[in-house]
């Protein structure tokens, strides 16, 4: 059989990178300004799996040939602490300039000195580089002045850039699960780390969409109007025709039903792709056999969804209830009647599952699980609700 031509499970590049040309294009072109004092902190928008993290890793082969630029992406899900913040951070901008730079002079030196003694290094920070000293500080968590591990760690890229005249784009993936997390006074002393530095621009991406957009339009963010805007749309149907035609034979209602099934999203367009790919071939693809595939990827995706139902029922399990009670109704009343709570209470619960991207809003008292294929999920996980 020949290669699946379909990817998915990790960033996905050419030829397999669907439909994102303009917004790389956009974005390199944003990123190669750095270099002549024309930072931009971009805010990049789009909901899980339509493919901001393929985008992301486009844009950091596209910059590899720049010897001025240090790409440094960092995965902010799940980040327990500031302090990890901080000290995964500082990693992540040593490594990503030694290896770009390949500066193995700077590498010893670091090397050298994190064999010694915390106090040794305390005694001597004055004879060392600012940004090793820095470096240094990050990585025994000091914490200083009323300033954080986390907050040396950006004044880290910055020393870096001025003492070796680079400069950094920094990308911080999923920014939202720790802005949510960790409340406005993070947001705001991030604000006030970036905004004074001329050497690093920013990336904020989130699938948190609502949120992202009041980060970047209330008037009460401390990111208002600061931060461009790029927003990932699901794919258009053309496009999806034409990708995954060119990759499969599928009959006519076969296809109709597959556009219906993976909603625009890239992530499932890839997903399903490749298991019709692998289950079946390239020829004869009919409405059936996309059945199968599409059941089996619901049985892969089980235990992520499960996770997923899991976190909001952590928080609360009225969080859980409202998500399963969306499967089937839309409208506000019919939910709030569906969980058994005042439909006044409601908003409070919608509000939070819009910022962080699994609820979207149709229209006013009407609401739709975001991802439509953890919608489906939802739905065979439990027993029909009356009308």
């Amino acid at each position: 059989m020949n290669e699946i031509p379909f990817k998915y499970g990790k960033p996905v590049t050419a030829p397999y990178f669907i439909d994102r040309e303009s917004e790389l294009e956009e974005l390199y072109h944003d990123c190669s300004k750095v270099t002549a004092g024309g930072e931009i902190n971009i805010a990049l928008l789009g909901l899980r799996r339509t493919g901001k993290t393929s985008l992301l890793r486009n844009l950091i082969d596209n910059l590899k040939d720049d010897k001025k630029i240090v790409p440094v992406f960092m995965d902010c899900y799940g980040i327990p602490s500031r302090s990890t913040f901080g000290k995964q951070m500082g990693e992540l901008i040593k490594d990503a300039y030694i290896e770009k730079t390949k500066d193995m002079g700077y590498k010893e030196r670091i090397k050298s000195l994190v064999k010694k003694k915390t106090s040794d290094l305390l005694s001597r920070t004055s004879e060392m580089e600012i940004s090793i000293a820095n470096y240094l500080s990050i990585r025994i968590g000091l914490q200083e002045g009323g300033i954080d591990v986390w907050e040396r760690s950006l004044e880290y890229a910055e020393n870096i850039g001025k003492e070796k005249d680079v400069y950094f784009v920094m990308i911080l993936d999923e920014f939202p699960d720790i802005a949510i997390r960790w409340g406005d006074d993070f947001v705001k002393r991030f604000r006030a780390v970036v905004q004074h530095q001329s050497r690093c621009m920013y990336i904020i991406a989130g699938s948190a969409v609502t949120y992202m957009t009041e980060l970047v339009h209330s008037e009460g963010s401390p990111f208002y109007r600061q931060l461009k805007t790029v927003k990932l749309e699901k794919l258009p149907e053309d496009i999806t025709r034409s990708f995954v035609g060119e990759r499969l034979d599928m009959e006519e209602d076969a296809m109709d039903r597959f556009i219906d099934l993976t909603g625009g999203f890239p992530d499932y367009t890839q997903r399903l792709g490749y298991i019709l790919f692998r289950r079946y071939g390239k020829e004869d693809l009919s409405l059936e056999r996309l059945e199968r595939g599409y059941e089996e990827m619901l049985d892969e995706l089980q235990i992520e969804f499960k996770e997923t139902l899991s976190r909001f029922n952590m928080k609360s399990g009225t969080y859980g209830d409202i998500i399963l009670s969306l499967a089937y109704h839309k409208r506000a009343s019919d939910v709030a009647r569906d969980v058994n709570m005042p439909l006044s209470a409601l908003p409070g619960y919608m509000d939070y599952l819009m910022r962080v991207g699994m609820v979207e809003k149709e229209k006013r008292g009407i609401y739709r699980l975001s991802d439509p294929v953890f919608n489906e999920w939802v739905k065979r996980m439990q027993v029909i609700p009356y009308d």
